[in-house]
């Protein structure tokens, strides 16, 4: 196999991982699953990545890489602007965050800490909060976020992977009448 076929079956195994994860959950689908929707055997599959692990992991270092860059310059950033930027984060990459949240608390677990998402998502939430937030104002932005988190994965799960741009604008309407009760400003 060249390099260039190498990288070919790669990405044709995450596409396919993509999917898979996206819709029948990480948790249910299995290498088997992963080899007959590729057409290849399970051996080709291990070939590329050592596990179903190393596949999601492949997959989760996709948005890892994303939101350390919206954490990194969260501090600029207009609340709406990163919660838009959640949204949409999560809207791209459906199937890492599937499986994240697929109920396997170790996976989970396992990835929070290799990419620090805790502390990338703090960093997110005290820019939202603002400066010198109250205690009231930072439940506040921790609770939009987790609107944004729990809205946009029951949003993706309703519409199969594919989150409508109506659908995007209310969560972030949600999501900022959380952060602000008395104002019902659209976004």
């Amino acid at each position: 196999m060249t390099p260039q076929q190498r990288r070919d079956m790669r990405a044709d195994i995450l596409d396919a991982a993509r999917k898979l994860f996206g819709t029948k959950g990480y948790t249910v689908t299995s290498i088997a699953d992963l080899a007959e929707a590729l057409g290849v055997t399970k051996g080709a599959l291990y070939y590329h990545f050592k596990s179903k692990e190393a596949i999601l992991s492949a997959l989760v270092a996709e948005p890892a890489a994303e939101i350390a860059v919206i954490a990194s310059d969260a501090a600029e950033r207009t609340p709406q602007e990163l919660l838009t930027a959640l949204i949409d984060l999560q809207a791209k990459h459906p199937a890492a965050y599937m499986a994240l949240q697929s109920g396997d608390a170790s996976v989970l677990q396992e990835h929070s800490q290799r990419h620090d998402f805790t502390g990338k998502t703090e960093l997110i939430i005290l820019a939202i909060a603002g400066q010198n937030p109250s205690p009231m104002r930072l439940i506040r932005a921790r609770m939009a976020v987790a609107a944004v988190k729990e809205g946009t994965m029951a949003s993706l799960v309703a519409g199969q992977g594919t989150l409508t741009d109506g659908t995007r604008q209310e969560l972030l309407e949600a999501a900022l009448a959380t952060l602000d009760p008395g104002s019902r400003s659209a976004a």
